[in-house]
């Protein structure tokens, strides 16, 4: 049926929430002013929370829902339909429509890129997100990792405090420059906290029916806080502040703890109307490379103080979840944990034992994991839980498929009795397909398909394609990209972002490069099928179309595979550039001549909060070009090339 435009016609009263968005959102169905604009009526039924029915034929467009967030709902499927049928029309029938999980989030990570993000960046993150019927966004706002590139921490702060100047969290980076082909030094705080707008992101949100939960990193690999605020602090066997991790035992420790967990209530869940914390209370352990002045030293987390030595590490993170569960509780907030530490240290069920005891309220229990095997949520009758998988690790590097992750992660919690989906992941377009997987499945995982059925419209809504060539090529890219051991352990160890964490044990990229010429295992080989894979499934992949909120995503998939393949191939001539006997001027330009051209490639595929991110990574190799082939071939060289594989061939 071909449709000119929308408008909304009449709306409950108990449905207005959202009336505002609904409008808009229904005015984006525009078209030929020729054909008939269709009235669309939305009113109040006795169904499930965002659930939602239409009925939709030349009359116009009835939708019944339960609240507020279905109407909203029913609109944006009306939207997506109207996108599917090329902006032209809209089909006759009916719709009944609820979610399988009444959470269904992803977490931004405060990480390299965030740190970039504008308040214009957040809101059309939201808009993408609240697009797909995601519900809810974890935003840490604080958390810490090891030394990385340019030898400082990787700390960051995303919300300012008032009495705690010592917190401002400046970032410094190494990139190059695509303007003028140069390296280029950036130093900037935090965009969240230099322009003060966390509260305009929670607005934003909530306006489309979405529920921002900030998160606070800690105890694990938390370096910034204690180490500026050394009250607070882990002690060692002297009594001198550690820097990293917290007392737990001594009591002016607890009450600059709980000062500042009031400051963060106080200045930025409170004035929103935030009424849950993310307090993260994953990872942790002693660690290596979080000392500057000694990279190698493992650095404990563990106060030894004399009222803090004599408990485990179970008890030291139980103790600290319950002095900040008890501050929040005194505010009106719960709180979100992951579940890793808890289950490995063995104090789940000692830890919920002690909430209930002390009268707090039941925290939620977010079960995470990125690859196999998919974790197995326990405690489900006790606490609120979620299943964690990925959209997206590191956008820094190269882009991976982890619909397999979300699958099975989504399927074993929703099979122990989860109540809500909750996917790490930081913003970048380039995640499209593990997004929309991720909400697909989250919405409708009994029905779906899983990842195999998502793939299969997913191909087809951007391709248009009626032969599966695209859905073809999806598959084949993904018998690399969809490998967690191929991408994470091999792959991506092409770009120093790795061994940047190996504290002086890697000589980057010699030592890759060496491991990458060995004859057995045939790991060269290893990249070029990489990269024939890649370009053979860019070769049949159809042209794809724009998704509202979104750039073109079958453009960007060609372009994260395209910059994979050229990675490996400048890999592997610089490998054989080394096996040479001799070496000219030029054709050591002609490899650097390469790299520029890569490094202009990943500039211009990415957006401008991670391009300066994503380039640094690729600068990081190919300034070392010339240094690395020098320094090999003056020393033990690499093991020459050769070609008998036999059983294969």
């Amino acid at each position: 049926m071909r449709v000119g435009t929308l408008f909304i016609a009449e709306i409950d009263e108990g449905l207005r929430k959202y009336e505002d968005h609904i409008r808009r959102m229904a005015g984006l169905v525009s078209g030929d002013p020729s054909l008939p604009a269709l009235p669309v009526t939305l009113r109040r039924a006795g169904l499930s929370r965002e659930a939602y029915e239409i009925q939709l034929d030349e009359t116009g467009v009835r939708v019944s829902a339960g609240d507020g967030l279905g109407a909203l709902h029913a609109v944006r499927t009306l939207l997506d339909v109207w996108d599917w049928g090329g902006h032209a029309s809209l089909p006759e029938g009916e719709v009944a429509d609820w979610p399988t999980f009444a959470v269904r989030g992803v977490f931004v990570e405060s990480f390299a890129g965030t740190d970039r993000m504008s308040v214009e960046d957040w809101h059309q993150f939201l808009d993408r997100m609240s697009q797909l019927k995601i519900n809810t966004v974890g935003v840490s706002i604080y958390g810490c990792w090891d030394i990385r590139h340019d030898g400082t921490p990787s700390e960051y702060l995303f919300t300012p405090l008032q009495g705690y100047p010592q917190l401002e969290s400046p970032q410094h980076v190494t990139t190059w420059s695509a303007e003028t082909e140069r390296e280029v030094d950036l130093d900037y705080l935090p965009a969240m906290f230099a322009d003060r707008f966390f509260g305009e992101v929670v607005r934003y949100a909530e306006s489309r029916g979405v529920q921002i939960i900030p998160h606070l990193g800690g105890p694990g690999h938390s370096t910034l806080v204690p180490r500026a605020l050394p009250a607070l602090s882990a002690l060692d066997d002297e009594g001198a502040p550690t820097g990293y991790g917290y007392c737990v035992s001594r009591a002016e420790a607890r009450a600059e703890l709980a000062h500042f967990v009031r400051c963060v209530v106080a200045e930025h869940l409170r004035p929103n109307g935030l009424s849950r914390l993310h307090v993260a209370g994953d990872e942790y352990y002693p660690i290596r490379n979080v000392d500057p002045t000694d990279r190698r030293r493992v650095v404990s987390p563990y106060c030894r103080c004399e009222g803090c030595r004599s408990l485990s590490p179970g008890d030291m993170l139980i103790e600290y979840l319950l002095c900040v569960g008890e501050v929040l509780a005194g505010e009106g907030v719960a709180m979100v944990h992951w579940h890793d530490t808890l289950v490995r240290e063995d104090v789940l069920d000692r830890y919920l034992d002690a909430i209930e005891e002390r009268g707090l309220p039941a925290p939620v229990i977010a079960w995470w994991k990125y690859n196999d095997p998919a974790p197995r949520p326990t405690n489900t009758e006790r606490a609120e839980t979620w299943c964690c998988p990925t959209t997206g690790l590191f956008p820094h590097v190269f882009q991976q498929d982890f619909s397999g992750n979300i699958e099975a992660v989504l399927r074993r919690g929703h099979g122990a009795g989860a109540l809500g989906s909750f996917a790490y992941g930081l913003p970048d377009p380039a995640d499209h397909a593990n997004y929309a997987c991720f909400a697909d499945l989250s919405w409708n995982l009994e029905y779906s398909g899983g990842a195999g059925g998502f793939q299969q419209r997913w191909a087809r809504y951007l391709a248009n394609d009626e032969h599966d060539l695209a859905l073809q090529a999806i598959r084949s890219a993904g018998s690399v990209t969809a490998s967690y051991p191929l991408m994470m352990y091999i792959v991506h160890h092409l770009l120093p972002y790795f061994s940047t964490a190996a504290a002086g044990s890697t000589q980057y990229p010699d030592d890759l490069l060496r491991s990458f010429a060995i004859v057995q295992p045939p790991m060269a080989d290893v990249l070029r099928q990489v990269a024939a894979t890649l370009r053979d499934a860019v070769s049949i992949m159809p042209e794809g179309r724009a998704v509202r909120f979104w750039p073109d995503p079958v453009a960007q998939w060609k372009a994260e595979s395209g910059r994979l393949a050229a990675t490996a191939d400048l890999f592997l001539a610089v490998i054989g550039a080394a096996r040479r006997p001799s070496l000219t001027g030029q054709e050591v330009e002609r490899l650097y001549a390469d790299g520029r051209d890569l490094l202009k490639m990943a500039a211009a595929t990415k957006p401008a909060y991670l391009a300066p991110l994503v380039v640094r990574e690729h600068w990081g190799f190919v300034r070392e070009i010339e240094k690395s082939l020098d320094r090999l071939r003056t020393g033990s060289g690499l093991q020459g090339e050769e070609q008998w594989h036999a059983w294969i061939v």
